[in-house]
């Protein structure tokens, strides 16, 4: 085990790469269409990020995975302000 977080809630390493997932689901969209194209087209990804990360984040709820919904919403807010600053790029020239 790793750490222990609340109570008797410990962290072990097959949890840590369920957290990273979570996280990076929604972020590698981004990526990916930053990648493909350029960075100024990354503000359209947020379409396509956000719908995947709110059925990820209901399906998490459903199973009862507390954290990784949190971890899902984290992903989608990080993307968010990724596409954000494509999308003010591609608005400045």
């Amino acid at each position: 085990m790793v750490v222990a977080i609340g109570m008797d809630e410990q962290i072990s390493w097959p949890s840590i790469s369920k957290d990273m997932l979570a996280i990076l689901m929604p972020i590698s969209i981004w990526g990916v269409i930053v990648v493909v194209s350029r960075f100024e087209a990354g503000w359209f990804s947020f379409s396509c990020s956000g719908l995947i990360g709110l059925f990820i984040w209901l399906t998490a709820l459903a199973y009862g995975e507390k954290r990784f919904a949190r971890l899902t919403v984290i992903g989608v807010l990080v993307a968010a302000i990724l596409s954000l600053a494509s999308g003010m790029v591609a608005l400045r020239g």
